[in-house]
């Protein structure tokens, strides 16, 4: 199969005259696309609120003529959430069960586009494509995030013709929610060497997709520092799990600072990462490093009835002044 006739496979959903589609696509790959990939961007939350928004009430969301045509006109990708099934087979699954946003705002010549987002009672994730003449690098920032969050992170990529496109995850430890209202003004967008100011503005509400429950409440001790799983949320798609770890002052004579993180493996010997999305820091907290985190697995195998977390620790002063510390695993009943 060439490369032309699998990448319109990919978005055979878009609604294009199939000559317009072909003449797209032959014109796309007349040219070399430029792609750069822009890592993870976790945010850790040591304050209670997270830029200066509160919730109001704002005009409701629209589906945009202007965000139609730009959909059928993007070269090679189409939606955001096609670009990232590429790369990982769950957001297939994802993008399923996704509602449709479709709101388009531009300001000072930046178009901010959210396209899908789906929330699993703990975590909104959000597919957006940011498109500008201005070059923001290799990964514009946001100085404001959505309100109502505990923590937030985004990853994508810069695809030349197309913009940058991106995958959001917003948290909500604090007050989670059968039904969330997202409302956005990113304020400004940065990159390394410049700041856009502008007017977009955003308000959005889900309701949670179904899920169960999980409270774990398991600790586990090593050298100071204390991981615990307080709880976890199971839909059909995805896993999120809240833990904390707690650590002593004195680890803070020898180490600055500490970050917890998971490692799981199903009872059916499937291997997950378990990448999270931002932490906050704990409330009456003995240490500064005292942190809350949130982090989602992709893609659980659905005939998976327990799944065992592997918790560790990096400790650090800087990047060549650091250690790994293993603890023991902690196992967790899904069904």
């Amino acid at each position: 199969m060439t490369e032309q006739n699998r990448f319109k496979e990919v978005i055979n959903e878009i609604p294009v005259p199939s000559e317009e589609l072909d003449a797209i696509l032959i014109d796309a790959f007349k040219q070399e696309k430029k792609i750069i990939k822009f890592p993870f961007k976790r945010m850790v939350k040591y304050t209670a609120v997270v830029g200066i928004l509160s919730i109001c009430t704002i005009s409701s969301a629209y589906v945009s003529p202007a965000f139609a045509n730009f959909v059928t006109q993007i070269p090679v990708i189409g939606h955001a959430f096609d670009y990232f099934i590429l790369q990982e087979d769950y957001y297939q699954a994802y993008e399923e069960i996704s509602t449709d946003i479709g709101l388009v705002e531009k300001s000072n010549g930046v178009e901010l586009i959210i396209e899908k987002a789906f929330y699993d009672g703990n975590t909104v994730t959000l597919s957006y494509v940011l498109r500008t003449e201005e070059d923001l690098g290799s990964f514009p920032t946001f100085e404001n995030l959505p309100t109502n969050i505990s923590n937030a992170g985004y990853e994508g990529e810069y695809v030349d013709g197309v913009g940058y496109v991106g995958m959001m995850t917003l948290s909500m430890l604090e007050d989670a929610k059968e039904t969330v209202n997202v409302i956005w003004k990113p304020k400004s967008i940065s990159s390394d060497q410049k700041t856009i100011k502008g007017d977009w503005q955003f308000a959005f509400s889900l309701n949670a997709l179904k899920g169960s429950h999980i409270s774990i409440n398991e600790q586990v001790s090593k050298e100071g520092i204390t991981v615990e799983l307080i709880d976890a949320i199971k839909t059909d798609v995805n896993l999120t799990v809240n833990y904390l770890q707690n650590v002593k002052p004195s680890v803070h004579n020898n180490w600055m600072y500490v970050e917890a993180e998971l490692h799981a493996i199903d009872n059916l010997g499937n291997e997950y990462k378990v990448p999270y999305t931002g932490g906050t820091g704990t409330k009456g907290g003995d240490s500064s490093e005292d942190i809350t985190w949130n982090a989602t697995i992709h893609g659980l195998a659905q005939e998976a009835t327990s799944i065992t977390f592997y918790p560790f620790a990096h400790v650090s002063n800087s990047q060549s002044d650091n250690k790994r510390i293993d603890f023991e695993p902690i196992i967790v009943e899904l069904e």
